[in-house]
């Protein structure tokens, strides 16, 4: 993550300037009258479907006039109350307003019920925000609404003529919004949401392919733009290059259903992102949680993996990304090697320079603490420091930089940058199994010493060896202030993970809820346990804990005194039968 330049300012401010006027725009009815306005669409069969595993409880739980979003519950009697209520949190708000909930509302039992509250949601929101609303119709909210209501056409644009038309209309004027205001969206994943609605509006509605031409067109810009060389997402966020890659199976599959040209660049990207999405999903199916993603679908991450050859060997290593993946019989671990990410997509990037994620089939054994953007803003701030992954961390100082200057975020947003090279990583495969070494210099400045962590996994993935040395830098004059700096090195553990610390402070004995047993001992002490939290599997928060070791080391250490040096292992407790 990059210091940001003095050009990342001025396109940044630039950026806020050009928002800012078209707001003021769009506020204006007759603005609004002249972008908004066109010709009655028509929908055409195949309908769109949405990526996305319902949630059934969820569903039942709106049906019987309860909404749980973003960490908060609502309940409510009567619908058009509900939309013109007051929330209790913006991000309440905003889950309601994207329609997410409508897959999971659609999935019930009664079908016909479904279909009336579908339709009865999406009435009052266009009674109540219809016409214009600056949040309700912020190009995030919008473009994921745009989505939702596409994936559910079959049922908001059936039924009652008058109705289903008035429906379409309200989708339409939404849909040629996001084509008047894409170019000044900030640059990330919106975009993307917005090119795919685009593109499937166009392919679906009768004699609207200009939406559909811009919208393929803004979406091989954009890829070219986001997607690296490895498949990751330039944020570095699993979570939303596994999503791209259901987004545009899904576009795909619609435009064959059409039997139109399927452009050459989906099929390219789709073949950069599916092996990355391999590597980044961890033995349990899950999605190994850094920088601002969560666990994912693990359902539709299941039916994707399945799809790749199983004589394709998986890559391990993510060099644009930033990650190494080291891969056992019975387990795997991904580190966090720091790759470097442009300022203005670092808004939700993490401090988490070398931390890692550690699963076995049992599941998920260390990992970081993650992200969903279905949690309470509250959590966003503190999930984003180093002490919220599973690293080294000196004197409760981030590795990276997040910023909190009023006028940068401002301009920029809240960006993470480090300001030293890169992490260094070396890997060494051997017959027992491999070896991984990386360090980064973040804390050199500021206290002199370099992190350096080394790793061992056994082929077998039942033993991993772990070392975190500080070291004086080459190069670095020794100083005159010799007094201790403190550092601690967490492990997070998984709520599923029952944990009990050794009575000597030594060990701690580690089990799943199978009865797998994993023990973790620690050459330096004492270990203790404290808590922590896992956001990465979204609303609500769930308790769990952390391993915590606390130390302090020489100044001027070279790595090998024992308080400048840890060594650690987890390590699986064989059965007796």
């Amino acid at each position: 993550m990059s210091k940001p330049k003095l050009a990342d300012y001025f396109r940044g401010g630039l950026l806020r300037l050009r928002q800012a006027a078209s707001d003021e725009l769009h506020a204006m009815p007759a603005y609004r009258s002249l972008t908004f306005s066109g010709a009655a669409p028509l929908l055409q069969k195949p309908w769109p479907e949405r990526p996305q595993t319902p949630d059934p409880q969820l569903g039942n739980d709106i049906a019987k006039g309860i909404f749980q979003l973003a960490g908060k519950q609502v309940g409510f009697t009567d619908i058009d109350q509900l939309w013109a209520s007051t929330y209790p949190t913006r991000e309440f708000a905003r889950s309601l307003h994207e329609f997410s909930w409508m897959t999971d509302l659609l999935s019930i039992q009664d079908k016909d019920q479904a279909r009336t509250l579908a339709r009865k949601h999406a009435d009052a929101w266009i009674r109540n925000f219809g016409n214009w609303n600056r949040f309700a119709w912020s190009k995030e909210i919008t473009a994921e609404r745009c989505l939702a209501w596409l994936s559910a056409s079959k049922v908001l644009f059936s039924g009652d003529a008058v109705a289903a038309s008035t429906r379409l209309d309200a989708l339409a004027r939404q849909l040629r919004h996001l084509k008047s205001i894409v170019h000044v969206c900030q640059p990330g994943e919106t975009r993307l949401w917005i090119a795919i609605a685009l593109a499937t509006a166009g392919t679906c509605f009768y004699e609207m392919k200009s939406w559909q031409k811009s919208g393929l067109t803004l979406l091989e810009r954009e890829l070219s733009l986001q997607i690296l060389p490895d498949g990751g997402h330039i944020s570095r966020n699993p979570q939303i290059a596994a999503r791209l890659l259901f987004e545009l199976n899904n576009l795909e599959a619609l435009l064959k259903g059409y039997e139109q040209v399927r452009p050459v660049f989906l099929q390219q990207t789709k073949d950069r992102l599916l092996p990355f999405v391999r590597f980044a999903t961890m033995p349990n199916t899950e999605l190994a949680p850094f920088n601002g993603g969560g666990i994912g679908d693990k359902a539709l991450l299941q039916q994707q993996v399945q799809t790749l050859d199983p004589a394709q060997k998986p890559f391990l290593i993510a060099p644009h990304s930033g990650y190494h993946r080291l891969q056992g019989a019975d387990s795997a671990l991904i580190l966090d090697c720091g790759g470097e990410i442009p300022a203005l997509y670092s808004r939700n990037a993490h401090a988490g320079s070398l931390g890692f994620v550690f699963t076995t089939k049992s599941g998920t054994l260390v990992t970081n603490c993650g992200w969903s953007d279905t949690l309470d803003s509250k959590w966003r701030g503190p999930s984003r420091t180093s002490a919220a992954h599973s690293t080294l961390i000196i004197d409760d100082v981030s590795s990276s930089h997040i910023s909190t200057n009023k006028l940068a975020t401002t301009i920029l947003g809240p960006v993470v940058y480090n300001r030293e090279p890169p992490v260094r990583v070396r890997r060494t495969e051997e017959e027992a199994g491999v070896w991984l070494t990386a360090s980064h210099l973040e804390y050199a400045t500021r206290y002199g010493l370099q992190h350096t962590r080394r790793l061992f996994l056994l082929r077998s993935g039942t033993d991993l060896r772990g070392e975190d040395t500080l070291e004086r830098p080459i190069g670095f004059s020794k100083t005159k202030d010799l007094r201790p700096i403190p550092f601690a090195i967490r492990f997070h553990l998984h709520p599923k993970v029952r944990a009990s610390a050794s009575r000597d402070g030594t060990s701690v004995l580690l089990l799943f809820p199978n009865g797998e047993g994993w023990r973790f001992i620690c050459d330096c002490g004492p270990i203790s346990l404290e808590p922590s939290v896992y956001l990465a599997a979204g609303s609500p928060p769930k308790r769990s804990q952390q391993i915590h070791i606390a130390g302090a080391a020489a100044p001027n250490g070279t790595g090998e005194e024992p308080s400048n040096k840890i060594r650690w292992s987890f390590r699986k407790i064989e059965s007796k039968h």
